[in-house]
């Protein structure tokens, strides 16, 4: 029986390690720290959750929000619902749900922190704080920053990570009052690689910002997020600690251009997994479902006696979007579009045109790739345009009807309104 050892316990290695240990191989998990809490925004897509519907079905605590509010740099803003709710857990929670399957399907946890590993003939040496460990096939799911990356593949630079910087604030009443509870907000700001977030959860919100490293410095994400914070209601001015919640900060993978042409998942014996492996979103740093999928395909190799396949089902399946994304990044966040910054332009075609709401929330909920969405963008701003015509005539029409209506204290019609061929009252025009 094949032994696989996992290092790394989160949503890549636990996926992986139920799957595996389901078939029958034997598989072994380590982990430092099991449940811990995540600094991110922690949302499942309905991609996610029509893979996985365990995760809908869960009985543990989460939040469902479908209202969703995007703001510019200027200050714009457009808001919408969702046609499929997001589902949005507590890092610790959903760790240790996806951990608990594992253990179920008969995976064995130990709950240590891998020092070291080496290959030996055929076999991997693990040496750990809790002794050492033999295995067949060796899984990295430790995360973006782990050390051990560099043992079996080249380590990431600077420019491969997102920088996040949060806080965890309590869902104190007024902030429920407000419906804060129930709405996602993403704040964009003019030329700039990242974005503001605030994620509702059972019981406080993770308000934080990311940036591309390299793409700002420490106190300008933390004054960032202050003004996002402030302007949206979150935060009282010259509120206390407390009010503010834990802060959090925390490194997420977002690889290059470059990086994608040479990436190496696999080798002689072992694989890379989730953020490991470098497999989340350039664009949206997204990364529960690229790790969650990353571990099941993996499984489904190993199963099939073929563990070099791995890199391919990645390409085929998801990695060809993930290098797509890389590439949107820089024009997304830097490019402009029609005169402005293409995220300015995203909020203001989402506050004036349904066809461009359709088509953010099929991006959001994972339905629309970004191979064929040039396409669809043009397709989707040429419906706009119409929309945003109508809706320009209508206004302009309402106004010149209001300017026409007869005089309340002369008595006297200053034109002549719309009539009805029935002689009843003029139909108004929306």
């Amino acid at each position: 029986m094949m032994r696989v050892a996992i290092v790394g316990g989160g949503p890549a290695g636990a996926t992986a390690a139920e799957k595996a240990a389901r078939a029958g191989l034997r598989v072994t998990v380590f982990e430092e720290r099991c449940g811990w809490e995540k600094p991110c925004g922690g949302g499942l897509t309905y991609k996610a959750l029509a893979r996985y519907p365990f995760l809908g079905d869960s009985a543990q605590p989460h939040a469902a929000p479908r209202r969703v509010e995007f703001a510019s740099g200027r200050g714009e803003e457009a808001r919408f619902r969702l046609a499929r709710p997001l589902l949005i857990y507590s890092r610790a929670v959903l760790n240790a749900l996806l951990l608990r399957r594992a253990l179920a399907a008969g995976a064995e946890l130990v709950e240590t922190r891998v020092l070291d590993f080496r290959r030996e003939g055929s076999a991997w040496r693990i040496e750990s704080k809790a002794g050492r460990y033999d295995a067949d096939f060796l899984v990295l799911a430790a995360g973006a920053r782990s050390r051990l990356r560099g043992i079996v593949a080249p380590s990431f630079a600077a420019r491969d990570f997102m920088l996040t910087f949060g806080h965890y604030v309590p869902l104190h009443e007024s902030l429920r009052a407000r419906g804060r509870d129930r709405v996602v907000r993403v704040q964009f700001f003019e030329d700039f690689e990242g974005y503001a977030w605030a994620f509702p959860r059972p019981d406080h919100l993770s308000v934080g910002i990311c940036a591309k490293a390299g793409e700002s410095p420490m106190p300008e994400l933390r004054r960032r997020l202050e003004n996002f914070a402030l302007r949206s209601g979150y935060w009282r001015p010259a509120a206390p600690a407390s009010e503010r919640g834990p802060v959090f900060s925390h490194v997420l993978a977002a690889l290059g251009v470059g990086r994608w042409k040479d990436a190496r998942l696999a080798g002689r014996g072992w694989a890379l997994v989730g953020d490991a492996a470098g497999l989340a979103d350039p664009v949206t740093g997204e990364g529960i479902y690229f790790a969650m999928r990353s571990g099941e395909l993996l499984a489904e190799a190993l199963l099939a006696g073929a563990p070099h396949r791995y890199p391919e089902l990645i390409r085929l399946d998801f990695g060809g979007q993930l290098a797509l994304g890389a590439r949107l990044a820089e024009r997304f966040y830097h490019g402009q579009f029609l005169g402005e910054f293409a995220t300015t332009r995203l909020v203001q075609l989402a506050a004036r045109s349904p066809s461009f709401v359709r088509l953010l929330d099929n991006l959001i909920e994972g339905s629309q790739s970004y191979g064929g969405l040039r396409a669809r963008v043009g397709a989707t701003f040429a419906r706009a345009a119409v929309e945003i015509g109508a809706r320009w005539a209508r206004r302009a029409c309402r106004t010149w009807l209001f300017r026409r209506a007869p005089s309340s204290r002369s008595g006297e019609s200053r034109g002549t309104p719309l009539a009805r061929e029935d002689g009843g009252q003029p139909a108004s025009i929306t």
